[in-house]
């Protein structure tokens, strides 16, 4: 079955094309966001390129004495790191958390000794011009000398060494005879065994036993640190030695060549990004080996766009609609939006967040001598970071790099906010477009409706024009073709009362003629008796002008009922009373057929003009005994209903053709048997029957009975 679609549907398919409005519109912004993306690569490598010229050209800064060759060795090579709280000189561990997670094992390798495997953990930071060193040293046995041995190397200590920032191999030992504060002492020039040395005041500390050994935690001024720094942990093999011949280095301390480098973050360079720090960007700058000296900013903040606000007196003048706007957006809209637009995670997870090498492919190329971009995901793939690098030159070689990052956060959320704030005008758009469109539909469906229920109630169920055709006023397609309806109406009405008339008028015009050409054949008739011949085409004319004469009376009779119906005057009546009288008349009649009343019929009173009902019954029950057997009953039943009563005519005899019923209504319509197509019928009987029931308000049927032995007539009049 196909589907019908009205004008309101098909509207509302057609308008489901605006729908690509919002789509074109994602693809816009998406389109907008490349853009963005490349200006954003842009301005950071634009970023690295303003530090780098900070930087250009200042040897000072960078540590140049370090052979290109030299393999930077992580434990090997000491970094120290930035501390951003206070380091208190008490042995314990609890100031060195931030930085924790970058401690040194020494040795490397597990010790062969299972009964006592001795081991340091090593932590070095900067902070206020001071370096500081925390040694967690593990010794089930340790080896303290006494107060009354002098020789410092005869008991558990810690061996520094390290360049001036002349160059100059200095070293110092830290020996103690119990737990309390120290100060260094330093070796004699060119001696490698120390029995009597000068205490070095600026190296202090605290030496702190512990359960599994000790802990050594002490400081020294960045004054005397030039670019190589090693530590010794010196202690005995065996419980049983009173050597100590057991040692722990992070570097030969013997060898300036073979002594590992340090890198202390540049405080100048600190300062700079420092002033940078506007960008929003994380910034960091290495050396040519790749190591950070210095960085600065939150990768978390760093989300690639200005902080904008609102003055007071705008926010003071749209407070109230804005506090309205806001809820609306978030509590109503922006959960929808979260669904299906990517948000910004700020908690995503960096895997670069404070190492003392950056080894990316970027930075090699930056080194290089050639700047460049990438993007990479975070480590949980919750963000896209943007990086920049760009190389630093000191007499024309490369000496560092500066690399600068940010999360594509501020994109994201410039997108997101651009995306909602156009989707909210659009589909604001789209709904006031589709309110007046179904609106502007619903008015042109409604004039439609009621135009054809205006044409619809214009004809009967016999084509009859029955009322007046009002035309629209509107100046449209609609009106104009209301308008031509209505002269379309016109013509008809004038049409049917022409043909309404015609019959009346042939019955006035012809009965002059057929009363003339009648009383000529009587004449005619009396003159010739005695010719046989000549009175048998005599008596055929007459018979064709009696058959004539019918013709017209019928025709009178359907002209004058209609007319007399326009003036009905109607009264109560009993229907049950009127039937039964009819039918005894109709027995009289028809001596040969046989009426059956109906039985035990109710008191029906119905509105009507008896004399009419009387018509309507003749007209009905003549056919039924024209189309009747004779042999067969014509049964009356007549049925009480709550609102109306029924009265059926049922005989036997033949069946009416499919889909001829209504037609038996209409004028000059006649369907007989072979057998009475001699007779005049201009089928106006049951013409008339139904014109008398429509304006009763009666409703008259004709169809096969059930058991397809015959016809049933049904009228239903309304009652009182």
């Amino acid at each position: 079955m196909p589907i019908k679609l009205g004008l309101r549907g098909k509207l509302l398919i057609l308008s489901s094309l605006f729908l690509l409005l919002p789509w074109f519109a994602y693809q816009f912004v998406n389109e907008m966001e490349r853009f963005l993306q490349a200006g954003q690569q842009q301005t950071l490598l634009g970023t690295t390129s303003g530090i780098a010229v900070a930087l250009h050209e200042r040897a000072a800064l960078f540590n140049s004495e370090i052979d290109d060759n030299t393999d930077i060795e992580n434990g090997h090579d000491l970094y120290v790191y930035n501390l951003d709280k206070p380091i208190i000189l008490d042995g314990r561990q609890d100031d060195w958390q931030q930085i924790a997670s970058f401690q040194n094992t020494y040795p490397t390798t597990p010790s062969l000794d299972i009964n006592n495997p001795v081991k340091f953990e090593q932590l070095l930071g900067k902070q206020n011009g001071y370096l500081y060193a925390f040694f967690k040293v593990t010794n089930a046995n340790p080896f303290i000398r006494s107060t009354q041995n002098q020789a410092l190397a005869q008991g558990d200590h810690l061996t520094i060494a390290l360049t001036s920032p002349q160059g100059e191999l200095l070293r110092y030992i830290i020996s103690v005879t119990g737990d309390g504060w120290f100060n260094a002492y330093r070796y004699p020039q060119h001696s490698l065994y120390v029995n009597k040395a000068n205490r070095e005041k600026s190296i202090q500390g605290i030496w702190k036993t512990t359960n599994d050994g000790y802990q050594i935690e002490l400081r020294l001024p960045l004054t005397l640190l030039g670019n190589k720094l090693g530590f010794q942990l010196n202690t005995r093999s065996s419980n049983s030695s009173n050597q100590i011949n057991q040692h722990i280095a992070t570097s030969n301390l013997l060898d300036v060549e073979r002594l590992g480098s340090v890198l202390v973050p540049s405080p100048a360079i600190k300062n700079i990004l420092t002033a940078m720090s506007h960008t929003t960007s994380r910034l960091w700058v290495v050396d040519r080996f790749q190591r950070v000296i210095a960085n600065t900013g939150d990768i978390h903040q760093a989300n690639g766009t200005w902080p904008t606000t609102l003055s007071n007196s705008q926010s003071n003048q749209s407070e109230s609609y804005n506090s309205l706007v806001s809820f609306i957006q978030e509590h109503l809209i922006s959960p929808i939006y979260t669904l299906f637009l990517d948000q910004p995670y700020p908690d995503f997870i960096d895997k670069k967040n404070n190492p003392t090498r950056l080894n990316d492919a970027l930075i090699v190329k930056a080194l290089s001598g050639t700047p460049s971009t990438q993007w990479r995901s975070s480590a949980d793939n919750k963000a896209s970071i943007l990086s920049a690098a760009q190389p630093i030159f000191v007499d024309g070689k490369v000496v560092g790099a500066v690399l600068a990052e940010e999360t594509n956060h501020g994109l994201l959320s410039l997108r997101n906010q651009t995306l909602q704030r156009l989707f909210n005008v659009l589909f604001a758009i789209l709904i006031i477009a589709g309110i007046v469109l179904f609106w502007f539909i619903s008015k042109v469906v409604k004039r439609i409706t009621a135009l054809r229920n205006q044409s619809e109630s214009m004809l009967d169920t016999n084509g009859r024009l029955t009322g007046h055709f009002v035309a629209s006023s509107e100046q449209d397609e609609i009106g104009d073709l209301s308008r031509s309806m209505q002269e379309m109406v016109q013509r008809l009405a004038q049409y049917h009362h022409y043909v309404e008339q015609l019959a009346s008028r042939l019955s006035h015009e012809l009965r002059t003629p057929v009363a003339v050409v009648r009383s000529s054949l009587e004449n005619l008739s009396s003159l010739t008796t005695n010719d046989k011949q000549q009175q048998k085409y005599i008596e055929r004319s007459q018979q064709g002008i009696h058959r004539l004469h019918k013709i017209l009376t019928n025709m009178s009779e359907a002209s004058r009922i209609e007319q007399s119906l326009s003036d009905l005057d109607k009264q109560p009546i009993d229907l049950t009373k009127l039937v039964n009288g009819c039918i005894q008349g109709y027995q009289m009649i028809y001596p040969s057929s046989t009426l059956i009343s109906p039985e035990a019929s109710p008191y029906i009173q119905i509105d009507a003009d008896p004399d009419f009902i009387v018509q309507l019954l003749d007209k009905l029950v003549h056919n039924a005994v024209e189309f009747s057997n004779s042999t067969d009953p014509i049964i009356f039943t007549l049925t009480k209903h709550q609102q109306d009563a029924t009265l059926s005519i049922d005989n036997k005899g033949p069946l009416l053709v499919e889909g001829t019923q209504q037609d038996l209504f209409q004028s000059m319509v006649s369907i007989r048997p072979t057998a009475q197509q001699h007779d005049t019928h201009l089928g106006l009987g049951l013409y008339i029957a139904k014109m008398i029931a429509d304006y009763h308000n009666a409703d008259l049927k004709i169809a096969n009975n059930s058991d397809l032995t015959g016809v049933t007539v049904t009228i239903t009049f309304p009652i009182i």
